[in-house]
C-alpha cells in the first residue's frame, strides 16, 4: 500500500533496562513528520542523568553513528524531549533504529522506525544540500 510521500512509519519500543532512570516508561516514541524523524521522550528520575546521547542507524545491524555531540543536557524531571533528525533523507534505507544513552548512569534505550522517502525528496534534498 503506498502513502503520501512514500512515508511508512512503524514505531517498536524495546526498553533495555531493569532502572528506568531517565525516560519515562512508555514514553519514548519516533514519527516521520513529512521529511524527518522525531524522536521523542518523557524523562523520569533525572538525579543522576548528566545527558542524553542519541544514536542512529541504518538497517539493523552496523555501527551506530552519534547525532547529537555533545550530549543533550537533562532539564529536569517529567520534562518533555524532543530530537528531530533532518539528516534521515540522505541516508539510503529504510528502516532505523534510533539509541538514547542516558550519560551518567549508563542506561540505554532503543526506539526502531520504519521510515521510507520518495526519490523526489531524496533528490531535492540532495540539490538543496549542495547549495548550502
Amino acid at each position: 500500500m503506498k502513502r503520501a510521500l512514500g512515508v511508512v512509519l512503524f514505531v517498536i519500543l524495546l526498553v533495555a533496562s531493569a532502572y528506568a532512570g531517565g525516560i519515562k516508561d512508555g514514553s519514548l516514541s519516533a514519527y516521520s513528520n513529512g521529511s524527518s524523524i522525531v524522536v521523542r521522550w518523557i524523562s523520569d528520575d533525572e538525579h543522576d542523568v548528566r545527558g542524553y546521547m542519541i544514536e542512529r542507524r541504518a538497517g539493523v545491524d552496523g555501527p551506530f553513528v552519534q547525532l547529537t555531540d555533545p550530549y543533550l543536557a537533562p532539564r529536569g524531571s517529567g520534562v518533555s524531549y524532543e530530537y528531530v533528525d533532518n539528516s534521515v533523507f540522505r541516508v539510503n534505507d529504510n528502516f532505523f533504529q534510533y539509541r538514547i544513552t542516558t550519560v551518567g548512569n549508563g542506561v540505554t534505550y532503543y526506539v526502531m522506525v520504519n521510515y521510507r522517502v520518495s526519490s523526489v525528496r531524496r533528490t531535492w534534498g540532495s540539490i538543496k544540500a549542495m547549495f548550502r
